[in-house]
């Protein structure tokens, strides 16, 4: 889930990853979670696949990506 590739630490990308679909299995939100998911949600380079978002971007699930803490959006639109 590293921001379009750039991480260059496997082992710390499969970490963000196993724990951005642990949270969305588990339901964890943060505070940030929503408005990072609004934030894809209005961008051009988003894609809906069915009901699911997805960033065009970076090729990442939204909804898992938006729940890890670590995560950057590859245009800048997320707060820090």
């Amino acid at each position: 889930m590293g921001c379009c590739g750039k991480v260059k630490d496997l082992a710390g990308k499969a970490k963000n990853i196993a724990v951005g679909y642990a949270n969305l299995a588990r339901g964890v939100k943060y505070e940030f979670t929503d408005d990072r998911i609004r934030a894809c949600q209005k961008c051009s380079r988003n894609k809906w696949r069915g009901k699911t978002l997805w960033c065009q971007e970076c090729g990442c699930y939204v909804p898992a990506k938006a729940r890890v803490k670590e995560e950057k959006c590859p245009l800048g639109l997320w707060k820090s």
